[in-house]
């Protein structure tokens, strides 16, 4: 039908490590739920794609943010492959979804938000069928569940069958080693890799930190280990199985190198989980010739966990960790807290996720955490602190306005049939007259009756951002800043390139109301969401008020 907006789908697709006998792949599975789409009318809002997480992991992201689609009104259909790609936890987790679907709180089970369809491909799941729909989502969640308990003993039993042949289980054929050619259980040293391990343990021993190790493996070109056992078994770059396009090369990271070096197959050993498989005697299972000698081992453990080089403690929770994202690469700044116990100094900053956890090559320099978390505390406090606090709630309608809708759909839906020539002649044209009459009457009646539609509204909570910021903790201002819609964008500038990067952080995606401005040598982008933007309209002055002043070496500059 013309005329009317399409109903809005979010896309789910879940594909598991583990094969299985439907032998999935991501794309086959996207290609079957937005045929389904076009089948249906439905509009693509969104597609979330879990790859290679496992169905008894409840927090996976791309879950999360479908069932978020739904829960923040982003969508109107949940559409998913099959019930056993959104979940192996059986009836727990079926409870949540159903909750999401039927628009329900899930403390306290009332109504709070417009419900939305589920439709899955594969098992023809559809919640618009009604208690059939409940009946037959529950049961497939449970057979999901007993599927993945199946799985996981098959899995034990291989280990422990594998574990009495003293053969190695799964994964890649270790850095620094390639099999041997008398035999595929055997390991002798790969003459292009084993080099290279060598060296890092050597440097690591002699003090140098296993970021530096891996920034230097990067800089050479060396190939990562995975990019490494695709040229040396193939003779090709690794390969993106469903395209056959090449992958790009992945990048040495502190991790990588930290796990490499920790782990005890450098002795030639058979591991398990990083830990040594002993014979019955207590001697460990050889596969091949040690890469480093005992000694050496026992030095580069002391090196990594020595008490001579500074430790990275735990860090205690931190106001903008994951909060902040990096103009130059896009990746969030994470929170890191260090000791050197020898000087009695804590370092306190946040750096950016690409360059310490991705290795994509991000150049952005470390923050101090003091000063970015002031500089955000007044932001808050001195833009919209005095304003109160509004809660979002959802409204729903009373019968009335949900029959007048109904009404309103139909006539709509009979003013196209009739368009689209469905009744014809003049039987065609009284049936039509006749049941067009019907409903205009039904309609008449319905709105001369009290009614309330469906809907949001703000309600006032009686706190403002200010009242709230300074009595809550470290996990409570997050949240102020997650419920406020603030978005901040980060980076370290000096003079000489304060232009530069303010430059950067106005080309980025359009912001709704906010600051982009440095102080205390930290460039800034800091805006606010649609709620707050519409209420500071009001009060044009109210952004203008922080900054610029002796705290701000470069004017800030207002946005919209």
């Amino acid at each position: 039908m013309t005329g009317r907006r399409p109903l809005r789908a979010s896309l789910y697709v879940r594909l598991s490590k583990a094969a299985d006998e439907r032998n999935l792949s991501k794309q086959g599975m996207v290609d079957d739920l937005r045929r389904l789409c076009t089948a249906h009318g439905f509009a693509e809002v969104a597609l979330h794609v879990d790859d290679g997480a496992s169905g008894g992991i409840r927090n996976r992201p791309a879950f999360k943010a479908w069932l978020a689609d739904a829960t923040e009104g982003h969508a109107d259909v949940l559409v998913a492959w099959h019930v056993d790609r959104l979940s192996r936890e059986g009836l727990n987790v079926a409870a949540v979804i159903l909750d999401v679907i039927e628009g329900k709180d899930p403390e306290t089970g009332q109504v709070v938000r417009p419900p939305v369809r589920l439709i899955g491909f594969y098992d023809r799941l559809d919640s618009a069928d009604g208690e059939g729909f409940r009946l037959n989502f529950l049961i497939k969640a449970e057979l999901a569940r007993a599927e993945l308990s199946r799985m996981k003993s098959r899995a034990q039993a291989r280990v422990r069958r594998m574990r009495k042949e003293k053969r190695a289980i799964g994964g890649l054929t270790p850095y620094g080693y390639q099999r041997a050619a008398r035999g595929s259980l055997e390991l002798e040293h790969d003459p292009v890799s084993a080099p290279i391990l060598q060296d890092m343990v050597r440097r690591v021993i002699d003090g140098a930190s296993v970021g530096s190790v891996a920034r230097d493996l990067n800089a050479r070109g060396v190939l990562s280990p995975r990019d490494h056992a695709a040229m040396r078994d193939t003779g090709q770059p690794r390969k993106n199985k469903e395209t056959g396009e090449p992958l790009p090369r992945q990048a040495w990271t502190d991790e990588t190198v930290r796990r490499m070096l920790t782990n005890p197959v450098l002795l030639g050993c058979l591991t398990e989980d990083k830990k040594i498989v002993r014979n019955g005697d207590g001697s460990p299972v050889r596969r091949g010739e040690a890469l480093i000698s005992d000694d050496e081992w026992a030095a580069l453990q002391g090196t990594i966990n020595g008490a001579k080089r500074p430790k990275t403690r735990k860090a205690p929770d931190a106001l903008l960790s994951g909060e902040v994202n990096c103009p130059e690469c896009g990746s969030v700044l994470h929170y890191h807290y260090l000791v050197k116990p020898d000087r009695k100094q804590e370092y306190k900053y946040y750096r950016c996720a690409g360059r310490t956890r991705k290795g994509n090559g991000c150049t952005a320099a470390a923050l101090r955490a003091e000063e970015l978390e002031q500089a955000v505390t007044d932001f808050i406090l001195t833009t919209f602190g005095d304003l109160e606090i509004m809660k979002k709630v959802y409204v729903p309608g009373d019968d009335v306005a949900t029959r007048l809708a109904e009404v309103e759909e139909r006539l709509s839906e009979l003013r196209e049939d009739r368009k689209a020539g469905l009744y014809r002649g003049e039987q065609g044209a009284a049936e039509f007259r006749e049941m067009y009459a019907s409903l205009e009457q039904q309609r008449e009646e319905l709105e001369a009756l009290p009614s309330r539609p469906e809907g949001w509204k703000y309600i006032p909570s009686g706190r403002t951002y200010r009242q709230q910021w300074n009595g809550a903790d470290t996990v409570g201002r997050r949240k102020t800043l997650n419920e406020a819609g603030v978005k901040i964008w980060a980076a370290k500038c000096t003079t000489d390139n304060a232009s530069e990067i303010l430059t950067q952080l106005q080309k980025l995606p359009d912001p709704p109301q906010g600051l982009i401005g440095m102080r205390d040598g930290i460039a800034l982008m800091i805006t606010v969401g649609d709620d707050i933007e519409s209420r500071l309209s009001g009060n044009p002055d109210a952004v203008a008020q922080w900054g610029p002043d002796s705290d701000w070496e470069t004017p800030a500059l207002k946005l919209n």
